[in-house]
């Protein structure tokens, strides 16, 4: 438990406080759980890297492998993995049947981690997991904005960060700014779920280290431009059925479909909706050949 500068915990200490985290969560029937970067090795030095890894078939992972198949949910955990004599900071995808469903190698280690000898990862990937597509970051990644832009060209459902750190202000502005939720597992007090306009619904604290939110999946976000008179048409015809969210303040709104009959794609199709990412690329277009055919 942090902080983690009163003392220096052992892997093992950190093992089980993980364990019992995903013991708890299985309480919940989640559908994704996630552990922080490196949480085996949480609050202890980089130099003890090399004789702390693990490797891709030891203990370690079979045992979060157990975990995820125990408690049916797939499981993202921050893995510090030696293979072919190589050490790379992961996070490793487990699905609902505790099967390696991906993984995703740091992009961009801090200097200390690349002299302790951390090889970089060079890809971003997304994965497809059986309720939506999830984006996957670790820590010092989120300082280059090529992964998180590549994130929202793919098309992700939320976005994972795992870290030492809690990021402050920086992973709402990139909520808002991408418009994709963003869920983060730290080693301190704070890891979050954060929405599409940057708010926290939730997070975890110094008392309780587990925080479970319900994210409807079924939703799309516009702007109001052409499109204002059809929210009360909406309303009339599902009330409750559609959460409609406004944000007057950026011109825009959020429909969430709560009906197991229809999709938000048929609601879009039914009242000639346009999502607020096409709407901004149709603007581009026509702004562009505008420009082009005055040329």
């Amino acid at each position: 438990m942090p902080p983690y500068n009163i003392r220096i915990p052992s892997c093992e200490e950190n093992l089980q406080t993980a364990y019992k985290i995903l013991d708890m969560a299985k309480e919940y029937s989640p559908d994704i759980v996630l552990l922080p970067e490196t949480f085996k090795n949480a609050g202890r030095s980089i130099e003890t890297y090399a004789n702390d890894s693990e490797t891709i078939d030891g203990q370690v992972i079979n045992f979060l492998s157990a975990k995820a198949f125990e408690g049916h949910y797939n499981l993202v955990a921050g893995i510090l993995l030696s293979e072919n004599q190589h050490l790379s900071n992961e996070a490793i995808i487990f699905d609902r049947n505790g099967k390696i469903a991906g993984r995703y190698v740091k992009n961009y280690p801090v200097e200390a981690e690349i002299q302790a000898g951390i090889i970089p990862g060079n890809s971003i990937p997304t994965f497809d997991l059986d309720f939506g597509r999830i984006g996957v970051a670790i820590c010092f990644d989120i300082n280059w904005r090529n992964i998180w832009n590549t994130f929202k060209d793919k098309e992700i459902d939320f976005a994972c960060w795992i870290s030492a750190y809690e990021g402050g202000n920086l992973l709402s502005q990139y909520a808002q700014w991408y418009k994709y939720p963003i869920v983060s597992s730290v080693w301190p007090y704070h890891s979050k779920v954060i929405d599409i306009m940057g708010n926290v619904p939730v997070k975890t604290s110094r008392w309780n280290r587990l925080a479970y939110y319900e994210m409807n999946l079924d939703r799309e976000l516009f702007h109001t431009d052409l499109q204002m008179d059809k929210i009360n048409d909406i309303e009339k015809k599902y009330g409750n059925d559609i959460l409609i969210q406004a944000f007057t303040e950026e011109n825009l709104f959020l429909l969430t479909n709560y009906r197991s009959d229809c999709t938000i794609k048929d609601i879009e199709k039914e009242f000639n909706l346009v999502s607020y990412k096409k709407y901004i690329e149709r603007c581009t277009v026509l702004r562009d050949q505008t420009l082009f055919n005055k040329v």
